[in-house]
């Protein structure tokens, strides 16, 4: 997994930043989310506040609950202060690879622009981001 920032502050979470996941096979997008093809869908990201650890979680925007095929991301930082939706986010899917670009956010993302490394965490286990550790966002 990998967050990269768009045209936006380096180290805030903003609208056009992207979040990639991405599986060591090709993935069945109906395991993501029910009925989805792979195509552009809508979705809402949240970030939760946990002090210097915040938590990044992927949602259904019909319902609000939790794309579990996802896991959650532990950010190792701290972006937001108490609850920041990003509504409107675009989820696509491109063989072993899932794209989230950030929507409109609600709430309060803060900056964070220290070097650091995510860690992955779904039903099938957890992975820590590769790579040097960068500026998230």
């Amino acid at each position: 997994m990998d967050a990269v920032n768009g045209s936006g502050q380096q180290g805030r979470p903003e609208t056009g930043d992207t979040v990639t996941f991405t599986y060591a096979g090709v993935v069945n997008p109906d395991l993501i989310l029910s009925g989805w093809d792979g195509s552009a869908t809508a979705v809402t990201v949240r970030f939760d506040d946990n002090t210097n650890d915040d938590v990044l979680t992927v949602r259904n925007p019909s319902d609000g609950s939790l794309l579990t095929g996802l896991g959650q991301i532990q950010l190792n930082g701290d972006y937001c202060g108490g609850t920041t939706l990003f509504t409107g986010s675009q989820m696509t899917l491109s063989g072993s690879t899932v794209t989230i670009v950030l929507g409109t956010a609600s709430g309060t993302p803060t900056r964070d622009p220290s070097a650091k490394d995510m860690a992955w965490t779904t039903l099938q286990g957890s992975a820590t981001e590769s790579g040097h550790p960068d500026s998230n966002f």
